[in-house]
């Protein structure tokens, strides 16, 4: 889990969260982190980086809460260096995504954050 679901809780302001999503924006990390990897190969690097992570020049400004377990990145991360601004982009990007989702359960009248938000 990349994910520390308590801390979910404290990002989301206005909708209860369902027990499903920390379980989905962990897996969806990972894909991030996956993709970052690769995407760090093909620069001929073995160091993954903040620029590496999708959607992360998307995010603006920098997160208030931390929600992602640091310590998680280099499991996911196997046979690469993790670079020390990693985590607080995958951070920034998980936060920005968990505000899109409360306002897509917002739009659809419900008061509870789902993985299908995601």
């Amino acid at each position: 889990m990349l994910v520390v679901k308590s801390k979910i809780k404290d990002v989301v302001k206005n909708c209860n969260v369902a027990g499903d999503l920390a379980d989905a924006l962990s897996k969806k990390l990972t894909m991030m982190i996956e993709d970052a990897c690769k995407r760090a190969d093909e620069n001929g690097r073995k160091t993954v980086m903040a620029k590496d992570v999708p959607f992360f020049f998307t995010c603006k400004g920098k997160a208030s809460d931390m929600i992602v377990v640091k310590s998680k990145l280099k499991d996911v991360a196997k046979g690469y260096n993790v670079a020390g601004d990693l985590a607080d982009a995958l951070n920034n990007v998980a936060v920005t995504m968990v505000g899109m989702a409360e306002e897509r359960a917002a739009g659809n009248n419900r008061k509870t954050l789902m993985a299908k938000d995601l």
